[in-house]
């Protein structure tokens, strides 16, 4: 069974925190870590700060090239749903777009779904672990002005929460609706008794504990899929 992955830096395995420059790699993420246990073959082509329409970019380039696999894992909807802060940091403007509006992220979403299936790749959809909203506020705060960060939060950072929280209802909807497999790690982090422990201090990546506690539900799941 060969597994593809169209992901961004949850499914990279990148950890950030005091003593990283910026981030790092660590090689056991969570997929790689499943794969030592489960024997699957595994082309992991997730990119730090991936959105969906890159993904896009790279799932075309690769059926191009005439790749293909058993199961496609497309992971993306954490830095669709983000903002370019230094930009609004830096501009007088009011009002802001997500990289990626919802809108167009569940278009792309759903031809890139479309594609897969054209292809006879099996896609796989992955709920977006919980955000740790107050512990990412003050790492986007970091060197920027929190005042004018704040004002555009409305001076309720929690929005921070909410916006990724819509993201990750409007995903799982959509696995359902289009009868697509989905692996819900958010509500895995969920049942954890106390996934703040296990996130990394930006608040939005999982630490290696984290990734180790990802592998777990993989380990679970990918015996279960089913090749439409």
């Amino acid at each position: 069974m060969k597994i593809t992955v169209f992901g961004d830096s949850i499914l990279k395995g990148v950890i950030t925190g005091e003593g990283i420059p910026l981030f790092d790699v660590v090689e056991d993420n969570s997929l790689a870590l499943a794969q030592r246990q489960l024997g699957f073959e595994l082309d992991n082509q997730s990119v730090f700060g991936n959105t969906i329409n890159k993904a896009q970019r790279k799932l075309i380039q690769y059926l191009k090239k005439g790749e293909t696999c058993d199961f496609c894992i497309i992971e993306s909807g954490g830095n669709d749903c983000d903002y370019d802060w230094n930009f609004i940091n830096d501009s007088e403007l009011q009002s802001f777009e997500p990289r990626v509006p919802l809108t167009e992220f569940l278009r792309i979403l759903d031809e890139m779904v479309i594609l897969c299936r054209e292809n006879k790749i099996t896609p796989i959809l992955m709920s977006m672990p919980p955000l740790v909203w107050d512990n990412w506020y003050e790492h986007i705060c970091k060197q920027r002005n929190k005042n004018k960060i704040l004002s555009f939060l409305n001076g309720n950072p929690n929005i921070l929460y909410q916006n990724h929280e819509k993201y990750n209802l409007h995903l799982v909807k959509y696995a359902f609706e289009k009868n697509v497999q989905l692996v819900d790690m958010r509500m895995h982090f969920l049942e954890h008794s106390d996934y703040r422990r296990i996130m990394c201090a930006d608040g939005i990546h999982p630490s290696k504990e984290g990734y180790e506690y990802m592998s777990k539900l993989w380990i679970k799941k990918i015996p279960e899929l089913r090749k439409e």
